[in-house]
């Protein structure tokens, strides 16, 4: 079985891992007014701590009780952000609190996807904006092969389905930069052959060689969230809000 790593620690996990969850909260930031934030299944609170430092008030809430007491210990500075345990389906928060509401890689954990889409727009202000990421699939899948997960979309189906909560929802992709030659080999290699056949230290040095940064080391800039549906897009990304935003 694959490995599959569903909850990050900074401390622990390779600069490139941590880049590409970074790398949501710098895009999001560009959308975001000043005001509350909340920041769901926000894991060990690094992104919640990004969002402080960028000038938000932000609450971070998840329904680990181990991560939430690491991110108060780790990420909170008098209070800001706010930890706070919950499920992402009842959060008990009072309706129309947050000004933003922010969930990557989350929603394809729950079970019922429309309960979580419910209690994000019971949550969200009139004008406020939501902004959720999840992986890519090529076909919708109840059953995808990662077993954390309830289901994975495809992006018109992604899009879609927050479609039937929100009036406006623009979709991006989350893609590794690429070069031209780093495109091309891939190209040539179409059955990804050098996976299979090579080293791993080979791969990563004619990774190199097409100017391509080795996942394992690739930093924020490496990383690229462009409009619409991408070919190679990792994570999908959504921007949704109403018609009186």
């Amino acid at each position: 079985m694959k490995h599959f790593d569903e909850r990050i620690v900074p401390d622990n996990v390779p600069i490139g891992i941590l880049s590409m969850h970074i790398k949501r909260y710098e895009f999001v930031k560009s959308y975001m007014r000043r005001g509350y934030v909340l920041d769901v299944a926000c894991g060990v609170g690094y992104g919640s701590r990004y969002l402080v430092d960028a000038g938000f008030k932000v609450i971070g809430v998840d329904i680990d009780v181990e991560s939430v007491s690491y991110a108060q210990s780790r990420y909170s500075v008098l209070g800001n952000p706010k930890f706070v345990v919950a499920d992402a389906i009842a959060m008990g928060f009072g309706c129309k609190t947050f000004d933003v509401i922010c969930s990557f890689e989350t929603i394809e954990h729950i079970k019922d996807p429309n309960l979580f889409l419910q209690e994000i727009k019971r949550l969200l202000k009139d004008d406020g904006i939501f902004v959720v990421s999840t992986p890519i699939a090529s076909d919708t899948t109840n059953n995808p092969a990662n077993p954390f997960h309830f289901q994975e979309w495809s992006p018109n189906d992604f899009r879609n389905l927050l479609s039937k909560y929100f009036d406006h929802v623009e979709l991006f992709s989350q893609v590794r930069r690429q070069t031209d030659s780093s495109t091309l080999l891939k190209r040539l290699d179409i059955l990804n052959l050098r996976k299979w056949f090579l080293p791993k230290i080979l791969v990563r040095k004619l990774a190199n060689i097409a100017g391509v940064q080795a996942m394992d080391s690739m930093l924020v800039d490496h990383i690229d969230i462009i409009d619409g549906i991408v070919e190679g897009a990792s994570e999908i990304i959504i921007i949704a809000k109403n018609e009186n935003d």
